[in-house]
């Protein structure tokens, strides 16, 4: 990974250099893990390192990281903000270590189960803005009726995520293969014209509320915000170009052909129309989300084969290694890591049921 530094300080003072090909591979799955679900980068390899060490200063840091002190102390901020992580003073000095401070299925089972719990506060907001478009509607302001469509769409789409993961541990499949065949809300039919709508001022700030809504939600904790405002805009607005995504992102053309690039190699847009001159018109289904998930869920389970093979090979070199400092801490976070990614091989069956009804 590009973030993480390939040519370390000594760092023998922290873990044996027989593991740091462990270390490496481990934060290296971890950040894949991070990139798949559009983690800040930067972010989650601090996050990886803490997890893997316990605790860590952050001149300790910057040498596992490669990062600089100034950014490795904005992140650190940041992530204390969320309270998952703490920061205690050293005694007698003005040095402080940082620490993760849950456990290991806070990011995976129970993360899932707190960001899933976050999603009803996020369905109450989201009807009062319902509400609210449609007055905007009846008073014909431009943007409102698409703009309640598509909110109508995203809480069907919200109510089918929390019945797919009601628990990561005790799914309710009934419920699940129910919700499955439910017809959908059709976003796409032939009579609809594939076009952009500009937005009339009022509706424009619905709009914007609603976006900084869905960033702040625990649903996206740690994410890359302007991904997640990228996707944010197809939620809303259905249809989109670069250069209108350039335009209300205020993002450079590279960075927006970038994400757009992505989200389509990943089947979570699609290209719904191509003019004369080869201008594309980007749209996205009801299930924007759903696709996203389904995309997580995939490359999660090929990563499945890297943790076996890691874990094999610890397994194979463990009477020679089982002594050194680091050992028990790399092992405990492979098997509980390689444990938690099987399972969700369960819930894309489950996904891909759903979006290919």
């Amino acid at each position: 990974m590009s973030v993480v530094k390939d040519t370390r300080e000594s760092q023998s003072h922290l873990f044996d250099e027989k593991l740091r090909s462990y270390e490496d591979k481990l934060v290296e799955i971890i950040l894949d893990i991070g990139q798949t679900k559009r983690s800040n980068p930067k972010m989650a390899a601090i996050a990886c390192y803490l997890l893997i060490h316990g605790k860590l200063t952050q001149k300790e840091l910057k040498e596992l990281t490669g990062f600089s002190m100034g950014t490795i102390s904005t992140y650190l901020s940041v992530m204390i903000g969320t309270g998952n992580f703490q920061k205690i003073r050293i005694p007698h000095t003005h040095t402080f270590t940082y620490s993760f401070s849950g456990e290991l299925d806070f990011l995976t089972t129970k993360a899932i189960d707190f960001a899933l719990n976050s999603l009803s506060s996020l369905q109450f907001f989201l009807k009062k803005k319902r509400e609210s478009l449609r007055k905007l509607a009846e008073n014909s302001l431009k943007g409102a009726k698409r703009l309640e469509e598509r909110i109508e769409e995203l809480l069907e789409s919200l109510e089918r995520y929390i019945v797919i993961f009601p628990t990561i541990d005790n799914p309710t499949k009934e419920n699940q293969y129910k919700i499955a065949s439910k017809p959908l809300i059709q976003s796409v039919n032939e009579q609809e014209e594939v076009l952009e709508i500009d937005y009339d001022p009022e509706v424009y700030l619905e709009e914007d509320e609603i976006l900084n809504q869905i960033i702040s939600s625990p649903f996206f904790t740690m994410r890359d915000p302007m991904f997640i405002r990228i996707l944010g805009f197809f939620i809303t607005r259905k249809y989109l170009t670069q250069e209108t995504l350039k335009r209300i992102t205020g993002l450079s053309s590279g960075k927006i052909s970038e994400e757009v690039n992505q989200l389509l190699k990943y089947n979570i847009i699609y290209i719904a129309h191509t003019s004369e001159k080869g201008k594309m018109t980007y749209g996205a289904s009801s299930f924007i989300l759903l696709r996203f998930s389904r995309y997580v869920l995939n490359r999660m389970s090929e990563l499945v084969k890297q943790l076996e093979d890691m874990k094999l090979n610890l397994d194979k070199n463990k009477q020679s290694l089982e002594s050194l400092e680091g050992f028990s801490q790399i092992y405990r976070i492979v098997d509980y890591t390689l444990n938690a990614i099987g399972k969700y091989g369960y819930y894309r069956e489950i996904i891909d049921k759903i979006l290919e009804s």
